[in-house]
Order: C-alpha cells, then sequence, then structure tokens
C-alpha cells in the first residue's frame, strides 16, 4: 500500500521549525558580585536590556532575570574580567517568549562604558558615561557626569545637572537639564530637543532653531536636527 508524502513532508519542515515551548512560562532570578578592579567599569552586553543603578559597595552588583526560553542551560552567561562585564542572553529562532534583564549596582563615583544591542536604562550615574546602543534606545536619568550617548533609536535624558553632554542618535534626541550646562553637543538624524533651565545664564547657541543667543558666552549648545529647539524650562 502506498502512503501519501506530502502530509509526512509536510509534518517534517513543521517540525524543523518547532522550538522547545516547556520553558515558555520560566523565570529565574539570581543576584551575583564581582569584584571591580580600578575606577572605571566597561559593560558588554547583549541580548539583554541593562539598567544600571548606584551601588553602595566596592564591588560591582548584578540581579539578572531571565524569562521563557533564557532559563535554559547554555541560553545566558555573565563574568568578569578585569574591568570589562560580559552578559550575554541568547534568543534564536522561533521563540514566544526569551528575554533577560540586567540590573547592574555601579560604585559610586565609577566611570562607565556601556556597549549594547538592547535597551539601556541609567538611573543617577555619579560618574562618567560614555553609552552606544545599536537596534535601541538609551534613557540616562539624573546623571551629574560627562555624558557621551550615542543611540540608534533615541537618547532621553532628563534631570541632568552634567556640564558637558554629547548625544547622537539616527532618530532623536531630547535633554532635559536641571542646571544650566556648559558644553552641550547634540546630532539627530529626525528630532532634537534641549531643555535649559530657566535662570540669569547665557548661551552660545548655534542652532538656526532661537534667537536667544550670546555670542559671547562660555557656554554652549550646538544642536544638528531635521527638527530642532533650545528652549527654557516652564
Amino acid at each position: 500500500m502506498r502512503f501519501p508524502l506530502v502530509p509526512i513532508l509536510a509534518a517534517v519542515v513543521a517540525c524543523a521549525a518547532c522550538t522547545d515551548v516547556s520553558s515558555i512560562n520560566e523565570t529565574s532570578q539570581d543576584r551575583r558580585s564581582f569584584p571591580l578592579s580600578g575606577s572605571a567599569l566597561v559593560v558588554d552586553a547583549a541580548g539583554t536590556s541593562v539598567r544600571l543603578v548606584a551601588g553602595s559597595g566596592e564591588d560591582v552588583g548584578v540581579d539578572r532575570e531571565l524569562t521563557g526560553k533564557a532559563t535554559a542551560d547554555g541560553q545566558a552567561s555573565w563574568s568578569m574580567s578585569g574591568n570589562r562585564l560580559t552578559l550575554r542572553v541568547t534568543c534564536s529562532g522561533f521563540v514566544p517568549d526569551c528575554s533577560g534583564l540586567h540590573v547592574v549596582h555601579v560604585p559610586t563615583g565609577t566611570a562607565v562604558t556601556i556597549t549594547s544591542d538592547s535597551p539601556v536604562r541609567a538611573v543617577a550615574p555619579s560618574g562618567a558615561l560614555t553609552a552606544t546602543v545599536t537596534g535601541s534606545w538609551l534613557r540616562v536619568e539624573d546623571p551629574a557626569g560627562v555624558l557621551r550617548l550615542r543611540a540608534e533609536q533615541s537618547v532621553t535624558v532628563t534631570g541632568a545637572t552634567a556640564s558637558d553632554v554629547t548625544a547622537a542618535s539616527e532618530s532623536r534626541v531630547e535633554l532635559g537639564f536641571r542646571t544650566a550646562p556648559e558644553h552641550v553637543d547634540v546630532q539627530a538624524t529626525d528630532r532634537a530637543t534641549v531643555t535649559l533651565p530657566n535662570g540669569p545664564e547665557t548661551y552660545r547657541v548655534d542652532c538656526a532653531c532661537t534667537r536667544s543667543n550670546d555670542p559671547a558666552s562660555a557656554r554652549t549648545i550646538t544642536v544638528r536636527a531635521r527638527t530642532a529647539q533650545v528652549r527654557r524650562a516652564a
């Protein structure tokens, strides 16, 4: 007796795209501490969201939350070599639920350099921050140190007391300052907004978007974007 081949072949093709769904609803949480060599931290992240927060000790603490297939053995790793923290989460194939979040507790005053292909949020960084994000967004809240920021989707800074900020994005940049900065340089393919605090300070503004410009001021604001705005806070 001959059996039809089409259903069998279809089943084989379908199985080739199958993935183990046994861990779809799984969630795991872990915490580790890593000794930091020196006063600068380098974070190399891929496949996972990262949140930078203030730490309370000299070590770098990391809280890791994995969801779905990311909880399976071999799908996630974290390690420290010298001052370089490497964070990895692998989600490949047809994966209905697979994600990672690493919360990095940074010792006070530590300068941080981070590269990532997933969202990055930095909360109240006290030291200098250099961040490069590909394929996603970057948000920095209440920064005090020098900022060198670049993200493909967007860069957002709120409540800044940082005096020196450079930010670039292939989409939009939004910077909000709580105290008057000394130097701001912004480049955005789409839209850029710089909101300065109300006060007596004046600025030398290089942007065809405002009449409030003091060519003699030592404080400089440079904005390059398709749509740009430099304004004072309400």
